[in-house]
């Protein structure tokens, strides 16, 4: 069963690659981490057979209960700042819009598993470099913790802790500064087996984000979520699950004094179905369907409602060809000066080719359509909506060189247009990377 999420002011999590970005003000991501990935779990599995032990007993920092991490990866993208065109280039202080980038990465990781409890332990350190804008260089630190704890053989649940650092993303300022945010999150979870299938759980997690050197005071945030899951997961291999989210933020440094036009806190409710049914061999069916309502303190014409909906399909086409496609329909925040909300329409192919059992190819194609609608609450209103179109191509590589060594090559190209002026943008990518585990 897929993890539980922390509720997260968009309601969902940023892929990683994103077609569009909300309007929100850096809305952070707000998920449970993963654990060493499921190529850990193979390897503990594998040394614990040749060991004759159980998985779980393999002591820490005993060859599977450590992995140390390294990857090296260079980039070039046409247009790093997403900007509109040429005339753009010079009013934002900037000499070009492509150049190259190079990322280094160091992480490491410690897992413990025993009578039935699990505790794992990641670190990475990231330098960030940036050849034509010097000015974007820096490094990232992030560290995740999490007990995954179990009591008896009806409670499970997990407690975390993260502190991330990024760097934000360009389309959100388009300019000579650079700005950095950490996000530090604390959750908790626990889930009771109800039996016969049914499972009823409960999570928690509140955070904040900061801009340690100053550089967006006005878009600091403090976060809470509260979810409340009854989920019920059958033999068949069907997953379906109703939940109740509840979120709420608040921004500490955004102007209230007379006269101010910013929102300083907010709450948003979410009610939502989704199921994962298994057809025939490897194809499952996925359905979605919510809705969502936000209110603000200070401005309620800008408070919105409204509908969200997701169908898709993951077909096994072959042994080794897999191909999906989703259709969906959100309702999302957009707090700007003339709207409130956001509606899109978004349509997803994906495919995914294993040429050889080190050789993985995989495609993707996107389409969004989003409407910004609803009344900003700023006394301000607008004659035309903004609307935005996008279309996103990508296409990756992936082979396994050796047991511990893997080399990705990525190219991605994407046309956004808007209706409003100097938001529309043309873009391509080409990245490779070669990534070591030990």
């Amino acid at each position: 069963m897929p993890p539980l999420r922390v509720s997260t002011l968009l309601g969902e999590a940023r892929r990683p690659v994103t077609l569009f970005e909300s309007d929100e003000l850096d809305p952070p991501e707000l998920g449970m981490s993963r654990s060493l990935g499921e190529a850990s779990q193979q390897m503990q599995q594998m040394a614990a057979v040749e060991q004759g032990s159980e998985a779980g007993d393999v002591p820490l920092g005993k060859g599977i209960g450590t992995r140390i991490s390294a990857s090296e990866t260079l980039a070039y993208d046409s247009n790093l700042f997403r900007l509109s065109g040429p005339a753009a280039v010079p009013a934002a202080g900037l000499a070009g819009v492509g150049g190259w980038a190079g990322q280094t990465r160091l992480g490491l990781g410690l897992e413990e598993a025993r009578g039935g409890q699990q505790w794992v332990l990641d670190y990475e350190l990231g330098v960030h470099r940036f050849g034509s804008f010097g000015f974007l260089d820096h490094t990232t630190q992030t560290a995740i913790g999490r007990w995954r704890w179990t009591a008896g053989p009806d409670w499970k649940g997990e407690l975390s802790a993260e502190r991330r650092e990024a760097l934000d993303d360009f389309a959100y300022y388009r300019n000579q500064r650079r700005s950095v945010a950490l996000t530090q999150q604390a959750t908790g979870s626990a889930f009771y087996h109800l039996g016969a299938g049914w499972h009823l759980g409960v999570q928690a997690g509140q955070g904040s984000r900061r801009y340690p050197d100053g550089a967006r005071p006005g878009n600091e945030i403090d976060f809470a979520g509260l979810d409340t899951v009854l989920r019920y997961a059958p033999e068949s291999g069907a997953v379906v699950a109703v939940t109740r989210r509840r979120a709420s933020g608040s921004y500490p440094n955004v102007p209230t004094g007379s006269g101010a036009l910013a929102e300083t806190s907010f709450d948003q409710d979410e009610l939502f179905a989704e199921a994962t049914l298994p057809l025939k061999s490897g194809t499952r069916l996925q359905l979605r369907l919510g809705n969502v309502s936000r209110s603000y303190g200070r401005y309620a014409q800008s408070d919105f409602s409204g509908r969200n909906g997701l169908a898709g399909l993951d077909w096994q086409l072959t042994p080794r060809t897999r191909v999906s496609a989703a259709l969906r329909y959100d309702t999302e925040p957009a707090q700007d000066f003339v709207s409130s909300y956001v509606a899109v329409r978004g349509l997803r192919l994906g495919s995914l080719w294993e040429y050889s059992p080190k050789l993985r190819v995989e495609g993707r194609l996107e389409w969004r359509d989003a409407e910004y609608r609803g009344d900003p609450g700023f006394g301000a209103r607008a004659a035309a909506r903004r609307e935005d179109k996008g279309v996103l191509a990508a296409l990756a590589g992936n082979w396994q060189i050796g047991p511990r060594t893997r080399g990705v090559a990525t190219l991605m190209r994407e046309h956004r247009g808007s209706s409003a002026a100097g938001l529309d943008f043309d873009y391509w990518t080409l990245s490779g990377s070669l990534q070591w585990v030990f």
